[in-house]
């Protein structure tokens, strides 16, 4: 007799994904995931990063097919997994910053999980995943000086802020025929964010909350040439949206509330949003070259929204990546299949500081552990500065570690009883 049931290693990853899930929703309601003073503007500091397995390329993979991993850059990517495979992904970061202007330097760190998901090939064609993510990280102190009316006195005044946007989502794709898929990613995005001023005499609380349904569409084709080379092609594009944010405002003195109201909604966006990106894959003698590259364009200037010193503008994104493995025929060696990395990003951001456009360059390098079943623990660095120019003189400095577990598992087993 014949039949066909899930593995027992499909319960642990099943379990292994809950486990992680609990984690990953206490951290992401615990902590802050940025300290920088941008994120006091609208729904906080965009997270540009997927932290995957190519981070060390630069974060590259619009053209780059899903095999071991899941592409999160574009739902496209995912007919990439192979029938029998189930991968559960699995980030997290740190990062040390450095923020400097003519006055004073000021040095913070945070650790957070940056991304959980799970993806499995459910048909010969269709490829499916879901997964839970960071959209926007608000995580800012600010201590001003006021002066006291009629005294030669200064009080502090205290702008802190936390919280953020999370993303669940649902990526699928298909592929239509033999190397050319389409794929859409449907997401929920939701999440609250906490600004509070306070003086010696009160404090004011605002709160936002944020809820919103979005959807990220993919195509990509991929292309082999004679055995030894692959070229694969991709374009992902990200329909604009407006987000609703309701507010509720919170004013407390000498340990009483004053007020407690509603507030008129916030308007904000997701842009629209286009890129491209393509790889080329080389096997020579044994050894496996890749190269990537991307582009990706945010249409940020669509919000009018003005403060004091902030405008948006549009956003563009330069990445590039190269990676290496040894020995791909050799699975296992689990040496000979270690991957290496290299890559380099520039980031047009789309926030305007004193009439300035922020700017972020990074170098980024990294290596892929292999072990178990084809699966691989990636750790990336990424070395950067982020500044809006001399005469605006605000630059971050930074250091970003990230790490990204890719376990793969078989999905079903066949066996045989006589």
């Amino acid at each position: 007799m014949r039949y066909t049931m899930i593995d027992n290693t499909i319960k642990n990853t099943f379990l292994l994904f809950s486990f992680f899930a609990l984690l990953f929703s206490v951290d992401i309601h615990a902590q802050n995931s940025t300290s920088s003073p941008f994120s006091i503007f609208g729904i906080g500091e965009i997270e540009t990063r997927d932290f995957g397995c190519t981070a060390g390329m630069g974060n590259v993979g619009i053209g780059i097919k899903s095999e071991n991993f899941l592409n999160r850059r574009n739902p496209a990517a995912l007919s990439g997994i192979d029938t029998l495979r189930f991968v559960l992904d699995v980030s997290a970061a740190f990062k040390f910053s450095e923020f400097i202007n003519s006055s004073s330097t000021k040095r913070t760190n945070n650790f957070n999980f940056k991304n959980l998901a799970a993806g499995v090939r459910v048909s010969k064609r269709w490829t499916s995943s879901v997964g839970l993510s960071p959209y926007s990280n608000v995580g800012y102190s600010i201590t001003t000086k006021q002066h006291v009316e009629g005294t030669d006195n200064y009080t502090d005044n205290v702008f802190s802020g936390s919280g953020g946007v999370n993303k669940f989502y649902w990526a699928n794709a298909y592929e239509l025929f033999r190397g050319f898929s389409l794929g859409v990613t449907s997401a929920y995005m939701f999440g609250n964010i906490t600004q509070n001023e306070e003086t010696n005499a009160f404090s004011i609380i605002t709160t936002h909350n944020v809820s919103k349904i979005n959807f990220d569409f993919g195509a990509q084709y991929s292309h082999w040439f004679e055995k030894h080379t692959n070229i694969t092609v991709g374009a992902i594009y990200i329909n604009e949206s407006k987000i609703d944010i309701q507010r509720r405002k919170v004013v407390n003195s000498y340990n009483s509330t004053d007020k407690n109201e509603r507030m008129p909604d916030l308007k904000s966006y997701i842009p629209e949003s286009y890129g491209f990106g393509f790889s080329v894959l080389r096997n020579k003698k044994k050894a496996e070259w890749v190269f990537a590259a991307d582009y990706q364009f945010k249409n940020w200037s669509v919000d009018k929204s003005r403060h004091a010193i902030l405008t948006y503008t549009d956003n563009h994104v330069y990445s590039a990546g190269l990676q290496f493995t040894p020995n791909k025929s050799r699975p296992e060696k689990h040496i000979e299949m270690m991957r290496f990395q290299l890559g380099a990003c520039y980031n047009q951001s789309y926030l305007k500081v004193n009439g300035f456009q922020v700017e972020d360059y990074s170098v980024s390098f990294g290596v892929g552990l292999p072990f178990r079943n084809l699966s691989y623990v990636d750790i990336a660095v990424n070395v950067g500065e982020s500044q809006t120019g001399k005469r605006a003189g605000i630059t971050e400095r930074y250091v970003l570690l990230s790490v990204n577990l890719s376990l793969i598992d078989q999905w079903r087993k066949k066996y045989q009883w006589n």
